[in-house]
């Protein structure tokens, strides 16, 4: 050993080494080796987590402090003189555990641990660049890894700053800076695609803060690790911080908490108190007897989110755009922070005051607001209210004046309250008022002006002003009443369509048989014979039975057509055939309709809101006049110009206007209310324009109404056109065909007669036809031959099993066989049926032959080819 190495030894031991009695023996021993000075506040925060984790002098432990100083004495020569200096030192202390910061002093165990301390376990941190191959073959040391999150740390700097195109990344040349920027660059890889990155160069410190300054508008900063420039002067990582801060424009993240300072932002971060901390905690396991070699290197789970305050602020990041758990530091100081314990207890004793002196003066002034409190509860209350003594008034709210027409003064008068009920009824309340029945009953008023009226009465006997008083609750029940009896019609008007239902079901299926048996007449009489008039009128006859039938199913609003394209003049020609019939002849209707305006929407509420309006119209000219429609097309561009409220388009126009009475501004406003009537009680529900307005709206339409007293009304109505491209199709029976064929066909009704004439009818035109009068024995067969029939056609209304859970059950053997249902008319096949039977084809009753023919050739036709 060489004379200046002997000389450092003992030098370093003469400064360090106290007293061996200032050791107590029986305490256990740490060597703590700091790969730097002990200036860097690294090192600082990584003590920091470890004294908080072993506690040294709560639990006994002799914690010694070394500092390898390895960036300014980094050769092998000084590192020799280093481990003979720790061996001395400690030469007389049985180290019971080695910690050890950071990558040089890890490089030095390595290198000295067997040496020096033999097996004496080993624990270290902050330790980059870590791979498995550094440890192996020395079980006895672990520890905690520093892997930075660069990538996490760059994806959030992206989520704060969107319009980010370039990324400037700055490390310097020693070994630890080349280290990160490689490491760095293989985790950011997979960014090249989203944003330009530049790694910085080895630039002395004026180069690296002027290519800071030039950085585009668009960029950010991410700051590794800097310790020394090009020229050799070295900086402490947070004067680098500084420097880098004041000289760029840009936002600055970095990956190291010693690097968070003034305008830095900060990141996912390596702290050197959580380092410090997870390295002591394995310590602590070691001590406690566990082997390091079954202590895995910490890779995971030391960084966490930190920013600083100054920097967030710099460049207008909300702190509610940071990761759930991000930690804010260097705050300004905030009175209400640090004291806030203080001032939220001064506030709550301020309010107990405060409080306490509202209800103090709450109580004082209860008494004095008693009676004036009364006063407003009696006024606010839509009820009559009626204190009375003794057959006499003594106090009444405004409700009770308004309701009975007395006076005050006229209620304080002897007797009062036996002028406000009928004989019989004020009998019962004596009655009640002497079995003190508190419960809400009913009676008949009397106005002043002798009106009965019914009324609900609560009496109940109450302290007022000393005396004992009753207090009578009075409530009208005039409104309650005829709402009931509108609402006892309208059950009425629904039985009635019900029963139309059932009525129109028979009705069609005896018209099947008539018309149906007329069909195979004509086709069998001679033409020009007696017997082929003959059955032309039976037809003729039959089809008004069933377009009357067709009528009453309508306008009981038991049609069970849903919205499709309609050609709007046809549907107003056929209500007016009915309306004809019902206005009177003094009135003289004028059309004037465009046959090509087609609209998506249900018949039967479009014949609703046509009836509604002539309806009224026809109430309007009592002595005559002209009721006019004209229906146009009409495009809309703006609802500002056309008073509409609806969007642009292309509209149909339909324009009702009559010659009558007309109406006034206010009952022009109340028209479209539900219940609101001008006609005397028993002739209208009121109802019929307030469902025309909600018609309208629902179908995206809109209604407007002008009309003056004595001029007449006209009410002027847009609904949407169809598409350009919809198609109408309409077939009439005359214009078809009749085409047979030799299918086979399983015929399904509970009417003998219907199958009869099925039999008939669908033999005629060549088919083969099975037919069954029970839907349980038309499974039946079925199920024992499936491939033997090409088509089902079956009634909807049956008993034991209805048509359309048949279709479900054959849908089973056959998904692909089509199926024809018909019926006079049910309830059950709702649009949403009809779709979940898809696809399924649908015939109103009475079955006409050209009609029936044309649809069972288009069913067989388009049936599915079977493989």
């Amino acid at each position: 050993m060489s004379s200046i190495r002997c000389f450092s030894i003992f030098f370093l031991l003469w400064i360090t080494v106290p007293p061996l009695s200032a050791f107590e023996e029986e305490q256990v021993h740490i060597l703590f080796l700091n790969s730097y000075d002990a200036r860097m506040s690294w090192y600082n925060g990584i003590l920091q987590g470890v004294e908080e984790v072993l506690e040294p002098d709560r639990n006994s432990l002799n914690l010694h402090l070394e500092h390898l100083d390895s960036k300014e004495f980094g050769n092998r020569e000084y590192y020799d003189a280093y481990a003979d200096f720790l061996s001395y030192k400690y030469r007389d202390h049985d180290l019971s555990l080695i910690l050890c910061s950071d990558n040089n002093a890890l490089d030095f165990m390595l290198h000295y641990h067997h040496t020096l301390y033999h097996e004496t376990p080993v624990a270290f941190c902050g330790v980059n660049d870590f791979d498995d191959s550094i440890i192996r073959g020395h079980p006895e040391i672990t520890g905690v890894a520093e892997i930075f999150s660069a990538r996490e740390t760059v994806e959030l700097a992206l989520s704060l700053h969107p319009e980010t195109v370039e990324i400037y990344i700055i490390n310097d040349y020693l070994k630890t800076g080349r280290a990160w920027q490689r490491d760095i660059a293989e985790e950011l890889a997979p960014l090249e695609g989203r944003v330009r990155i530049r790694y910085s160069q080895n630039l002395s410190m004026e180069e690296l803060t002027a290519t800071i300054g030039e950085l585009p508008e668009n960029s950010i900063i991410l700051l590794g690790v800097y310790y020394s420039d090009r020229d050799g002067r070295f900086s402490t990582y947070e004067e680098t911080g500084k420097i880098i801060s004041r000289a760029s424009s840009v936002p600055i993240y970095c990956l190291v908490e010693f690097n968070l300072y003034e305008g830095v932002i900060g990141g996912k971060l390596i702290s050197g108190v959580i380092q410090g901390r997870r390295m002591a905690e394995m310590g602590l396991r070691i001590l406690g007897g566990e082997a390091p070699e079954n202590i895995p290197v910490l890779k995971e789970g030391a960084n966490h989110f930190v920013f600083n305050h100054s920097g967030l602020e710099r460049f207008g990041i909300s702190e509610g755009a940071l990761p759930e758990g991000a930690l804010v530091v260097n705050r300004p100081f905030s009175v209400y922070r640090e004291y806030f314990l203080e001032i939220w207890i001064s506030i709550a004793l301020f309010c107990i005051l405060v409080l306490a002196l509202i209800t103090l003066m709450i109580n004082i002034m209860a008494r004095k607001k008693a009676e004036s409190s009364l006063r407003e509860l009696t006024e606010a209350t839509w009820e009559a209210i009626l204190i009375h003594h003794n057959g006499r008034a003594v106090n009444l709210n405004d409700m009770f004046v308004s309701m009975f027409g007395y006076s005050r003064e006229e209620a304080m008068s002897p007797g009062f309250v036996s002028r406000v009920f009928t004989p019989e009824s004020y009998r019962i309340v004596q009655e009640k008022i002497e079995a003190s029945d508190s419960a809400p009953y009913e009676i008949m008023a009397l106005r002043k002006d002798g009106t009965e009226f019914p009324a609900e009465v609560r009496i109940r006997l109450m302290d007022y002003r000393g005396m004992p008083v009753r207090v009578a609750a009075i409530r009208d029940l005039s409104d309650q009443k005829r709402m009931e009896e509108r609402i006892t019609q309208a059950q009425k008007m629904q039985a009635i369509g019900t029963m139309a239902g059932g009525i129109a079901h028979d009705f069609n299926n005896i018209l099947s048989g008539v018309l149906g048996f007329a069909d195979l007449g004509l086709m069998i009489s001679e033409p020009g014979s007696r017997h082929k008039d003959y059955y032309g009128q039976i037809q003729s006859a039959g089809n008004r039975a069933r377009e009357l039938v067709r009528q009453i199913l309508t306008f009981s609003r038991q049609s069970s057509e849903m919205a499709r394209p309609v050609i709007f003049s046809d549907i107003i020609h056929e209500t007016l055939d009915l309306l004809r019939a019902t206005l009177p002849s003094t009135i003289r209707i004028h059309e004037d309709l465009d046959s090509s305006v087609c609209i998506q929407a249900d018949p039967v509420q479009l014949q609703q809101i046509i009836m509604n309006l002539c309806t009224n119209a026809g109430l309007a000219m009592k002595d005559g006049g002209v009721l006019e429609l004209i229906l146009t097309k009409q495009g809309l561009r703006s609802h500002h110009q056309s008073g509409f409220s609806l969007k642009e388009g292309h509209y149909a126009r339909l324009t009702v206007s009559d010659t009558g009475c007309g109406m006034s501004e206010k009952l022009k406003s109340r028209i479209f209310e539900p219940f609101f009537t001008t006609r005397e009680q028993g002739q209208g529900t009121g109802m019929g324009l307030s469902v025309v307005h909600g018609i309208i709206s629902a179908m995206s339409g809109d209604i407007q109404v002008y009309s003056e007293e004595g001029k007449g009304s006209r009410f002027t109505i847009l609904l949407p056109l169809c598409p350009g491209d919809t198609v109408l199709m309409t077939e009439r029976s005359g214009d078809v065909p009749v085409e047979g064929g030799r299918e086979r066909i399983l015929f399904v009704d509970d009417e003998v007669q219907q199958t009869a004439l099925a039999d008939e009818m669908l033999s005629a035109l060549g088919y083969r036809v099975r037919t069954v009068n029970s839907s349980r024995q038309a499974l039946e067969i079925f199920t024992a031959s499936p491939d033997s029939f090409d088509l089902l056609i079956s009634d909807v209304t049956m008993p034991e099993m209805t048509g359309d859970v048949l279709v479900e059950k054959v849908r089973k053997l056959r998904p692909e066989l089509p199926v024809m249902l018909c019926s006079g008319y049910s309830e059950r096949l709702t649009g949403e049926r009809m779709a979940e039977l898809k696809p399924v084809r649908f015939v109103m009753k009475p079955l006409m032959l050209k009609e029936t023919a044309a649809l069972v050739r288009r069913a067989l036709d388009e049936a599915p080819i079977r493989d």
